[in-house]
């Protein structure tokens, strides 16, 4: 959260100026304080610059700034309107193709920086870090889940594809490294939002309790993973996760990976 008032236009100056005098402290830059009487946030009472009560001036510069910011989404409507109305294509799309790395990154990034309530992502290859400011539910393929995965993500040891959902109102789906699609609201949208809610209730915990690293090793052992590789998914070293491997046998009655796997779809695991 910033502690400065830029948002509402005020310099880092102009905002030191006025807490200085809010605390009925002295203030030695005067093209601040000028600014602040110009904007309505200090007064001159002989000659000496008082703040007005921020309940009233910064309420008054609040209202100012959200009424233009609804003024900039109507704007934004308007033209979402007009680039639909003008698309190459003989109809509206629904689609939109983004080509390029660079391009791809930057949609990337942008989709989640845009989000006003949830983002939620399939995560299969690296990612550079995004600062989200909304709940993200996040579901990483196993190789490339990072060591400082936050408690809320889950992870699976494959998934189908690299997704975005931004709210419920588009989808965007990298489809290699220099290509990717944005959709917009449809029914195949609506199946992608269910694909993920589907995949977050069968992913586990990427902080795993005993319960969920056994299930989790159970689906690598049956995804085909070798040993070394499910080292490396635990986070663990090879001959700890020979241990646990051969635990896990132990304790499902297994002399196989193939046994292992009958005993825990009995088992219902």
């Amino acid at each position: 959260m910033t502690d400065d008032l830029s948002v509402l236009g005020l310099t880092p100056a102009e905002h030191a100026a006025y807490r200085a005098l809010v605390s009925h402290e002295p203030v030695a830059d005067s093209d601040a304080v000028t600014a602040l009487v110009d904007k309505g946030l200090a007064t001159l009472v002989d000659g000496v610059p008082v703040a007005v009560s921020p309940d009233i001036a910064l309420e008054v510069l609040l209202v100012d700034h959200e009424q233009r910011l609804r003024e900039a989404r109507e704007h934004i409507a308007a033209l979402k309107v007009a680039y639909r109305k003008h698309v190459t294509r003989p109809t509206p799309t629904l689609i939109e193709y983004v080509s390029g790395v660079a391009a791809v990154r930057q949609r990337v990034a942008q989709v989640q920086q845009a989000a006003r309530s949830e983002v939620r992502r399939f995560i299969r290859s690296q990612q550079a870090p995004v600062v989200l400011h909304v709940e993200c539910r996040t579901i990483y393929e196993a190789a490339v889940l990072p060591a400082d995965a936050p408690a809320e993500a889950r992870v699976v040891p494959v998934l189908p594809l690299e997704l975005y959902l931004l709210d419920e109102r588009l989808a965007l789906i990298v489809l290699g490294e220099d290509r990717a699609a944005i959709l917009q609201p449809c029914g195949l949208l609506d199946a992608y939002q269910e694909l993920f809610e589907r995949q977050w209730e069968r992913a586990l915990p990427a902080v795993p309790d005993d319960a969920a690293e056994t299930r989790l090793l159970i689906s690598l052992l049956l995804s085909g993973f070798s040993d070394h590789a499910i080292a490396q998914e635990l986070g663990v070293s090879p001959r700890t996760a020979q241990r646990k491997l051969a635990a896990l046998l132990h304790d499902l009655g297994a002399h196989t990976r193939f046994q292992a796997g009958v005993q825990a779809a009995i088992r219902d695991l």
